[in-house]
């Protein structure tokens, strides 16, 4: 669906404040028939946009928020998602940005299956943040098994632009131990790069894919089921092509190409393995990154405890110790008992 013409602060930045740009799907049809989606609110006069529960007739589900309908707000300036997912347990979860002093700032909407903002969810069922000072424009989302969550799109406020996806906890906050303090991005090249899409696989591995226009341009699916995102496919983009619509699929048996516009399904039980520990950027992670070396999603800043240097080695063994003190402790008794038998044999005899 397109996006209203940027308007206000939104027109100076472009491309990266227009939603319809590198916009994920703003469908998802569920096994039934029905659907969810994000449409312009229809009643007269009215701005802004709405989130919609339809049964597989296309009739309007009473029971999801207010007649079927539940208003979304992505921003002041009435921009729209730029993607809508439903997770296993019917959770509606929708990106997009919002405007501040002219860079965007990644905003994260969860629904809850009644249609009503989730109030566990940040402020109110909203959260805007700029992961690692990093301004950020969304373009998909992810729902993850634990409630988590990744997110894809474009670091605006870099130059060139580059390919980002970060990924907040359960409770909202950024995962730090996620690529460089948070955030994995596809190193610099050429004229930069945008993620597009992320996909789960049937076994709950995640890809994301990407765009590289340029010269020459390329799309390009990373995957994420590892210790380091690894460059899976690769294939060229037609001369003029920023590759807007390239998207990642999952066939059933392998990745492929997909392309924007097809509705979602819902997500299943996606999850991001945990890091292999200790993980350090070497020639076999650059080997397999056309960005010569971008950050690594999984390598985790150590602990305290794990850059401490190992403890010096105690000079008596505590065990030492406490045999010890069990062994003085023996003898005391031992010479206690003999002083008591002393003293009643020289009673006996004096009697």
């Amino acid at each position: 669906m397109a996006s209203r013409a940027c308007v206000g602060p939104a027109a100076a930045l472009g491309l990266l404040a227009c939603a319809a740009v590198h916009a994920g799907s703003l469908r998802t049809m569920d096994t039934d028939g029905s659907q969810w989606r994000v449409i312009e609110d229809p009643a007269d006069g009215a701005q802004g946009y709405v989130l919609e529960r339809l049964g597989a007739d296309g009739v309007p589900d009473a029971r999801f928020g207010r007649e079927g309908r539940q208003p979304v707000a992505i921003s002041a300036t009435n921009d729209a998602p730029t993607s809508l997912r439903v997770d296993a347990g019917g959770r509606v979860w929708l990106a997009g940005a919002s405007i501040s002093a002219d860079q965007p700032l990644a905003v994260v909407e969860r629904f809850r299956p009644d249609g009503h903002p989730d109030i566990q969810w940040g402020l109110q069922g909203r959260l805007q943040l700029n992961p690692g000072g990093i301004a950020v424009k969304p373009n998909d989302l992810l729902p993850l098994a634990d409630g988590s969550v990744l997110v894809a799109g474009v670091a605006a406020n870099v130059a060139p632009a580059r390919a980002i996806v970060f990924h907040l906890r359960a409770d909202g906050t950024l995962d730090t131990t996620f690529g460089d303090r948070g955030t994995w991005q596809r190193a610099a090249m050429g004229d930069g790069s945008t993620a597009t899409g992320l996909e789960a696989g049937s076994d709950g591995t995640i890809a994301v894919s990407v765009a590289a226009p340029g010269e020459p341009g390329r799309a390009e699916i990373w995957t994420l089921a590892g210790p380091a995102p690894k460059l899976l496919l690769q294939r060229p983009l037609e001369q003029g092509n920023d590759g807007e619509d390239v998207r990642v699929v999952w066939t059933g048996q392998h990745w492929a190409f997909g392309s924007a516009g097809a509705p979602t399904g819902r997500v299943g039980p996606a999850f991001l393995q945990p890091p292999a520990w200790p993980l350090r950027e070497g020639p076999s992670a650059a080997a397999s990154d056309p960005g010569q070396g971008g950050f690594s999603p999984f390598a985790a800043e150590p602990t305290a405890s794990e850059t401490a240097p190992p403890p010096v080695e105690e000079r008596v063994p505590r065990r030492w110790v406490a045999l010890a003190i069990v062994l003085v402790t023996a003898l005391v008794g031992a010479a206690l008992r003999r002083g008591r038998g002393a003293k009643k044999a020289a009673a006996r005899s004096q009697a």
